[in-house]
């Protein structure tokens, strides 16, 4: 069992967190010998540790060090680390905090809505609105408003005005309502049109909260790494380049705070045409950091 004793002048960020004892309910403060379980990172008096029969997270095993807060910065050639994700659609599969979501409305998820013909004209008032005017015609002609030379020149106009009625008609049936629910407007797409859904004009939405089950490094070659991140319901790889020593520290980093990891999937950007899927992932290593310092286009 490793013990710490809390001082003010090495643990004042701890104590500024106003961490509890998690089977007491007391505060921790200054000159309190508190154990880590290190598996969940949960500061424990030593009073309780000892009343769990030092043992937590099915484990017995502490930290020896005093866990403080590193923040994840990595720098590389590349200003960025691009991440592979199965499709827009296996978001929908997080069990975690998921929100209302903005989608693309692509090849993927296409399947999601409900397709509908768009009938808000239809072949029948085209041919009421030709017989309104060739009633009108006629009525002008039997007045001797318009005259019999001038039939001939009303017949050809009318099957002008059919025409372009009838051709009009035909494209707008082509379009295609997809019905989101019944709380939300329906959205027209042309033929090959590609739009987005925005239930709200929030550029930035968080999708889901999870925690990471696994983290593993493949090593490629020319200091050229891929990351490994399993969660519950997929799995993330991210391609990275990275100098040893910037790695040695990420290794350290995420190995300390794995069962920890928090990373937040947020949709940033959206095409607005193509099929595409457009998507910016955050990976953070605390859950309450409002800038993740891993940004992944």
């Amino acid at each position: 069992m490793n013990t710490h004793k809390i001082n003010s002048s090495f643990h004042s960020d701890f104590l500024n967190e106003k961490r509890q004892d998690p089977i007491t309910g007391d505060l921790i403060v200054e000159g309190d010998e508190i154990v880590f379980c290190q598996e969940c990172k949960s500061a424990f008096l030593k009073s309780s540790w000892e009343y769990l029969n030092e043992k937590h997270c099915n484990q017995s095993r502490t930290l020896s060090i005093f866990p403080v807060k590193k923040v994840l910065n990595l720098k590389s050639k590349r200003q960025y680390f691009k991440a592979h994700l199965h499709s827009i659609s296996d978001w929908k599969q997080f069990d975690t905090q998921i929100k209302t979501l903005p989608w693309v409305l692509s090849s993927l998820d296409m399947k999601e809505y409900k397709r509908e013909k768009n009938n808000t004209l239809t072949f029948g008032k085209v041919a009421t609105i030709l017989i309104i005017f060739v009633v009108l015609f006629a009525i002008s002609v039997k007045n001797n408003l318009i005259s019999y030379s001038l039939i001939p020149i009303g017949l050809l106009i009318s099957m002008l005005i059919f025409m372009t009625l009838f051709i009009w008609t035909k494209v707008l049936s082509k379009d295609t309502t997809f019905v989101v629910d019944k709380n939300n407007p329906t959205i027209s797409l042309e033929k090959d049109q590609i739009i987005v859904f925005m239930p709200y004009k929030e550029q930035k939405v968080t999708l889901a909260k999870y925690k990471v089950e696994e983290i593993e490094l493949i090593p490629k070659e020319d200091n050229n790494y891929k990351l490994r991140v399993s969660y519950k319901g997929g799995t993330i790889f991210f391609s990275m380049n990275l100098n040893r020593i910037s790695l040695h520290g990420l290794i350290e980093i995420l190995y300390d705070w794995s069962n920890t990891v928090k990373i937040d999937l947020t949709k940033m950007k959206f095409l607005v045409s193509g099929m595409t899927d457009y998507s910016y992932l955050y990976a953070s290593l605390d859950e309450e950091d409002e800038n993740p310092n891993l940004l992944l286009p």
